[in-house]
């Protein structure tokens, strides 16, 4: 997959996910300092063209920007239309004389400083622009947020410094003088104790939420809040308002993500301290498929109405174990977007996230990530169909390689390396095939039939071994209507080394799931590349069919599993070298 095909991806992929339930995680070498920062929250932060865009040298390495401003994300309705024939109304506006003073009590009218202006009905962005000696704006009567982001100079006891100052609310009916004033500001740090890591990433978001229920998002930050200060003004209380500070930290003992929020206001006391003693550790491990590689993540939080502006990210040798550590709140989740490539450049990659995950509580949990066998997936991170039906339109997206936790997904194809098609088929019907295994969108014919849809496809990148051919066919009946196509879904539970290796020569013993479960299932493996096939006897579990294969001395394994559910809908799947032995 190329760098363009994923960060579209992503950018739907963490649309979906912060709008969904997310799960409690409660009980259960890294790439160089950044290179740069990135300011927010200033003069035409939020404008229609901007776009997502990794920032630094690389992906997977230092700060990303997400430079979409989430404030215009939905869609607001504008006026009615005019009658025809009669001219279109024009509201009466009034002058706001905007007038912003840095900490050191001078004007800020530096080419720096900047401002914003959001209606707090719509929470759409109004105006935005550099402060002159003169700044005047002109608004219809209503209700505004106004933010200013204030530059104040270094001087000879000071260093240069950054400041959000926030009006929560004007009242617009007439004309209106308004001061954004820094020197009320309080200084934002956040400490580690006990602890021997360097902050590497920070920032500090406030969510008004409008009255039609969409949010103002006032954001600032900069690679760290020790590098450069960054002052925030506080804020009397306010029901429609949450302020966080978000900082990332890097140490020999692992990485650390913090979220300090605040509900109700922007405190009065922006100094904040925090023990490891105090967060949730979660023990990671980033498994290789088979051979060594270079693997990246991107952490960041997602608050109440999408992801924060800015993640980090790391890159890394793989296989890898790592402690990722997490400041438990229930209202922040958290997503992961890792990846992995034959070089650190990561030009050619694979791609897969997860459904986010709040932590509720200090303690320790582990996870694995990239574990074999790669399988397709028929339910995105957040439990969402990839296949569904609206009225005689089929479409369905196919992720090919997912890995084998729960709501864990590859990003689709275009994939790199990857050669075959996504097919849908039925009866008087011609075939609506994906050479390139992109979401399929198919007219079918009217009415209540039989269906097939196969993926076939061969895999060849230099950084796995595994998965080299895969075909996986759902036969299931569906008619004119909305709703889900009743597809089977397979994991597997085969508990594999950071190699995604099994013991050779002896029986092994793993679990395969379906969702939904299936009463009637059977399951063959292959030694030879599937040349030859034997029979696996599947015994029920709790968590679906317990099967015990007699390992090869060498080699690889391969997988054929066939399942029935209660409705007639079937699943045959067949994934050549699913996983290695050694």
């Amino acid at each position: 997959m190329s760098r363009a095909s994923w960060l579209g991806l992503l950018t739907a992929a963490l649309l979906v996910a912060s709008s969904t339930t997310v799960v409690d995680a409660a009980e259960g070498p890294t790439g160089g300092r950044p290179t740069g920062s990135a300011l927010l929250g200033g003069p035409g932060a939020g404008s229609a063209h901007d776009r997502l865009v990794p920032a630094g040298t690389r992906p997977f390495a230092g700060i990303r920007r997400w430079e979409a401003d989430l404030n215009t994300r939905q869609a607001v309705a504008g006026p009615p239309s005019p009658v025809a024939g009669e001219p279109e109304p024009s509201p009466q506006v009034w002058s706001v004389a905007l007038r912003a003073v840095d900490r050191a009590g001078q004007p800020a009218v530096d080419g720096q400083s900047g401002y914003a202006v959001y209606d707090l009905q719509t929470a759409r962005q109004v105006a935005f622009g550099r402060f002159a000696p003169d700044t005047v704006v002109e608004l219809p009567a209503g209700r505004y947020a106004v933010r200013a982001t204030i530059v104040t100079p270094a001087s000879a006891d000071r260093a240069e410094s950054s400041t959000m100052a926030l009006r929560p609310e004007i009242t617009v009916a007439g004309p209106v003088d308004v001061v954004l004033d820094a020197r009320p500001a309080r200084r934002v740090t956040v400490r580690l104790a006990d602890v021997d890591a360097v902050p590497v990433s920070a920032s500090v978001t406030v969510l008004q939420e409008a009255s039609n229920g969409r949010f103002v998002r006032h954001e600032f930050g900069d690679v760290n809040f020790d590098d450069r200060p960054v002052f925030v003004t506080p804020t009397a209380g306010r029901a429609d308002t949450t302020s966080y500070v978000y900082t990332v930290w890097q140490g020999a003992a692992g990485l650390y993500n913090l979220v300090h929020r605040t509900a109700g206001r922007v405190p009065d006391r922006l100094d904040l301290r925090v023990r490891r003693a105090d967060l949730a550790a979660v023990r990671t491990r980033y498994a290789a498929q088979t051979t060594e590689a270079c693997g990246g993540t991107y952490i960041g939080p997602i608050y109440r109405n999408g992801p924060a502006t800015l993640s980090f990210g790391t890159s890394f040798a793989l296989p890898t174990r790592r402690t990722e550590y997490y400041l438990p709140d229930p209202e922040v989740a958290w997503y992961t977007e890792f990846a992995q490539a034959a070089d650190c450049g990561f030009a050619e990659l694979d791609v897969q996230t997860g459904a986010p995950r709040t932590y509720h509580r200090a303690g320790a949990s582990e996870e694995i990530w990239n574990a074999a066998p790669l399988t397709p997936a028929v339910a995105g991170p957040a439990g969402e169909p990839l296949a569904t039906r609206d009225g005689d339109v089929v479409t369905a997206r196919v992720p090919l390689y997912s890995d084998t936790q729960r709501r864990r997904v590859d990003f689709g194809g275009p994939y790199v390396g990857v050669t075959g098609s996504l097919a849908l088929t039925a009866a008087d019907m011609t075939p609506c095939v994906s050479a390139t295994f992109e979401p399929l969108s198919c007219v079918v014919p009217p009415g209540t039939r039989d269906f097939r849809l196969t993926a076939s496809a061969r895999r060849d990148v230099p950084w796995s071994a595994l998965s080299t051919r895969s075909e996986t066919t759902w036969m299931f009946r569906t008619g004119t209507g909305t709703g889900r196509l009743p597809l089977i879904g397979t994991r597997y539970d085969l508990r594999l080394d950071d190699y995604n290796r099994a013991p050779a020569g002896r029986p092994f013993g793993f679990t395969v799931t379906t969702d939904p479960p299936v009463p009637a299932a059977t399951l063959s493996a292959s030694t030879d590349g599937g040349v030859t096939w034997r029979t696996v006897a599947l015994t029920p579990s709790r968590d679906g069919w317990r099967a015990l294969v007699a390992n090869p001395v060498k080699g690889g394994v391969s997988l054929r599993f066939t399942a029935t559910d209660s409705s007639g809908s079937t699943v045959t799947q067949q994934v050549n070298d699913a996983y290695l032995v050694d």
